[in-house]
């Protein structure tokens, strides 16, 4: 779902407001990008005279910059929508610093906390990050969850954090709590 919203200034012209929900697990880095494409898919719309992006992402002007190497989906669309425009009109997008009072920006950023309260979005194509993201978190929280065998009921991870002793010691007793000691052989079934 999106809102958008176009007014016309007598100091800065034409104002577009724009406010969606990007997808789960969508990075500040990625969601900036997609706000750079929401404005120069309104430009191409509307087909407005010289187009000025301003944006508090750094990060995302300098990835652009990386022409040829941009591998993902929508960095490709950003490029061509600029190229598209670049035709008729001038283009420039512009890095400003953040909560430092230039205007908009705190209108920007009040729009963008609306816009996260917005139904979810579909979900689009992930960034590798965002992919070892999403994966990270659930290894960490299936990590957390001890094991339902039997064999671990008495066995605490955590027990020799809790233990005293020197650390030789330590590690000692986890490998035998745990079944990796360097002695035992497999027999069999069995350890011994």
């Amino acid at each position: 779902m999106s809102f958008f919203k176009v007014k016309h200034d007598e100091v800065h012209g034409l104002v577009f407001l724009c406010r969606f929900r990007n997808p789960d697990n969508c990075s500040v880095f990625r969601s900036e990008l997609l706000a750079i494409r929401e404005v120069l898919d309104f430009t191409l719309r509307f087909e407005t005279s010289d187009t000025y992006t301003l944006t508090d992402s750094k990060s995302s002007i300098q990835y652009l910059k990386n022409l040829p190497k941009i591998p993902e989906k929508t960095g490709q669309e950003i490029i061509s929508k600029i190229v598209t425009l670049s035709q008729k009109s001038r283009v420039c997008i512009q890095w400003i610093p953040s909560h430092v009072g230039v205007f908009g920006n705190d209108v920007a950023d009040l729009h963008a906390k609306e816009g996260s309260a917005l139904p979810s979005a579909a979900s689009g194509e992930l960034f590798a990050s965002e992919i070892s993201s999403i994966h990270r978190a659930k290894a960490n929280s299936t990590w957390k969850v001890p094991p339902a065998h039997e064999w671990y009921a008495g066995n605490r991870p955590d027990l020799s954090l809790q233990s005293e002793g020197t650390r030789s010691a330590l590690t000692a007793l986890a490998r035998l709590r745990s079944g990796h000691i360097k002695s035992l052989k497999s027999v069999g079934k069995e350890k011994t």
